[in-house]
């Protein structure tokens, strides 16, 4: 990875950071605000923020469910080649004395 890339990918983690801390900041400072009616501005970035949260949520898991499964079918492969390669005199510790 570059220095480039790296300074990309760490600004974007960083930008990413600060929208989840500042949408929770927003929730959690304006929930007790005096709505308006049906038109309440700041209800409307209340929901914006809450819709984006919840957008974190589903595309984690479905992260996290891809993992899963990439390291599961990684560990069976490796499980597998250890397996084909596992009887030798060397790993059965055979005194080889002819």
């Amino acid at each position: 990875m570059t220095k480039k890339n790296r300074v990309a990918a760490l600004l974007l983690a960083a930008l990413f950071a600060f929208a989840v801390v500042f949408s929770c900041l927003v929730i959690v400072g304006e929930s007790g605000h005096d709505c308006s009616g049906a038109d309440c501005e700041v209800c409307f970035v209340i929901t914006a923020c809450v819709s984006f949260l919840g957008g974190l949520r589903s595309s984690a898991l479905a992260v996290l469910f891809a993992l899963a499964v990439i390291f599961g079918a990684l560990r069976a492969l490796s499980l597998r080649s250890s397996q084909k390669n596992g009887a030798t005199p060397v790993t059965l510790r055979v005194k080889l004395l002819n």
